[in-house]
């Protein structure tokens, strides 16, 4: 019988290694707290004031509040003033440093040998940036400085006129100041929140599952993703997950035997190892267990198959623990409560003595820092609602509206970007939510998995369409694409060429303009691409 039984295994194993063992990730959902570095332990004391020193150039277009209701401390409660931290803002106006105009020739012949030059200009300017954010607390045991200070530069686009280059100066003190005010902004809640707040971060992460329907594990591995899924989707970031690991106990264990049952040298049994120790690693992370997701990436990197995926969660994990043990917890899910005093201005009114001098009361919907906006949802809903003009200059994958109730009341609400369909705001610009994977933090590599998040449409064609994202990136989308490509991945960056072959394959006229290298990897070449694709019949 035992004999019997070795053979079977034999032939099972020389089945499973003439099938393919190629892997797909499959998604689930996740949502935790992120730990602070800098935790203010006694809860008493998170809260947060605020003392500007702006200049006002910069405050040209904004509220005299602007600041103060745009930085937020997640899990603190914003005071008028006296908090226990308080955060002094000091900007100046920036300063134009050096300005220039730069040509450039291109030379071609025509028919007959003559050399034509054509000229192109594009404006380019050095601006200085001064100013810093204070942070200290009542008791001095905080002292910080966030320094804004630094040089920067702007590039208008290529022209084909000297002239209109030079245009590109007019009113540009307008873009510096705004360009100046959104990073501080941004830069400060990033700060603030990593090293004291409590943000909640809530997005999708994938396990390694084989993707050959014929391999003799598929079925029973992406079952046990299923039962994966299926408890992460009850996951909360205010509710604690220890009870999770006893549900996820069925695709714990059939994950843990996997290595037993693929146990040879071979390139196929590695990877199926490697899927194994992946997603092992992956669990115990999410169920803020770091040590037992260590010791799986350990075997990971053991395995000697895509060792850096061991090593980077390693990493993470250590990080975990830092957290954990500065925080005094060992958990990312409680309860996380905000409290954000709204600073109001009162609209100025013309006094004289026959008249009693009022205050018009505030309203969202004649606040210059907000935009109306409106939400196609998935479920075919339509929100209407207002949102922070400086948070439109940076959508991600969420976005946070100011809807009223069905009483009158005014309150905020995050809709993802898997949520929504549409988003158009009453400026008449249009966003869409695609999946892509982002490049630029990774320089030009992208890795992680491809997520929806909002990118401004720049062209929808019958074949292909155009967005931007917020960050410059440039994400093209063929019609029936369930994900877009980023124009600075490394796959377009090193070679647009082949990119633009592939996208015109059926189309001889745009082929040979691809083949003369008349587009370029930029918006305004590849929307030329975009529409001449179009037109192709």
């Amino acid at each position: 019988m035992k004999k019997l039984f070795s053979i079977f295994s034999l032939l099972l194993s020389c089945v499973a290694l003439g099938q393919s063992t190629d892997l797909d990730r499959h998604d689930f959902n996740y949502s935790y707290v992120q730990l602070p570095s800098n935790p203010i332990a006694e809860v008493k004391n998170r809260t947060y004031s605020f003392t500007t020193n702006i200049d006002r150039n910069l405050m040209y277009d904004k509220s005299k509040f602007f600041f103060q209701n745009q930085v937020n401390i997640n899990g603190f409660e914003k005071k008028e003033k006296n908090g226990y931290i308080n955060i002094d803002i000091t900007l100046l106006t920036p300063t134009i440093t050096k300005k220039n105009i730069a040509t450039r020739t291109s030379s071609s012949k025509d028919k007959n040998g003559v050399v034509r030059n054509t000229y192109y200009y594009t404006a380019e300017l050095t601006y200085a940036q001064n100013g810093s954010a204070k942070v200290s607390s009542s008791d001095g045991k905080i002292q910080k400085t966030i320094d804004f200070t630094r040089s920067n530069t702007l590039k208008s686009k290529e022209y084909d006129s000297y002239s209109s280059a030079d245009s590109y100066f007019y009113n540009i003190n307008r873009t510096i100041y705004n360009n100046f005010v959104t990073e501080v902004v941004n830069s400060l809640n990033t700060q603030l929140n990593n090293d004291y707040g409590y943000s909640v971060k809530t997005g999708t992460d994938y396990l390694w599952i084989l993707a050959n329907k014929k391999h003799p594990e598929q079925a029973a591995e992406y079952k046990a993703f299923e039962e994966v899924r299926a408890v992460f989707d009850k996951m909360t970031f205010n509710n604690p997950v220890s009870n999770f690991e006893v549900e996820l106990q069925s695709p714990i264990q059939y994950f843990e035997s996997l290595p037993k049952k693929y146990a040879e040298d071979s390139k196929a049994h590695r990877k199926i190892r490697y899927s194994a120790y992946f997603n092992l690693a992956q669990i115990y992370n999410y169920l803020d267990l770091p040590n037992k997701s260590i010791e799986w990436s350990n075997k990971l990197i053991e395995n000697d198959y895509d060792k850096s995926d061991g090593v980077s969660n390693i990493e993470e994990c250590n990080d975990m623990n830092t957290l954990f043990k500065v925080n005094k917890i060992n958990t990312r899910h409680f309860a996380v409560e905000t409290k954000n005093f709204f600073f109001e201005e009162a609209a100025p009114v013309a006094s004289s003595p026959s008249y009693t001098t009022t205050s018009a009361p505030y309203s969202i919907d004649t606040d210059p820092n907000y935009i109306l906006a409106y939400l196609a949802t998935i479920k075919k809903d339509t929100i209407a609602g207002y949102i922070q003009k400086s948070r439109t200059l940076a959508l991600g994958d969420a976005i946070t509206v100011t809807v009223k109730d069905f009483q009158g009341k005014f309150s905020e609400r995050t809709f993802k970007a898997n949520e929504v369909n549409r988003l158009t705001l009453s400026n008449g610009e249009e966003f869409a939510s695609v999946s892509f994977k982002v490049a630029v933090d990774n320089g030009g590599i992208s890795m992680s998995s491809a997520t929806k998040k909002f990118v401004k449409e720049m062209y929808t064609g019958k074949k292909i369409s155009v967005y931007q994202y917020f960050n410059g990136e440039i994400i093209i989308k063929g019609a029936n694409d369930s994900e877009g490509k980023s124009n600075a991945s490394a796959s377009w960056m090193l070679s647009p060429k082949k990119r633009f072959e592939e996208l015109a394959a059926g189309c001889p006229a745009l082929l040979a303009r691809v083949e003369k290298k008349e587009f370029k990897n930029n918006l305004e070449s590849i929307l030329q691409f975009a529409e001449a694709l179009d037109a192709c019949n």
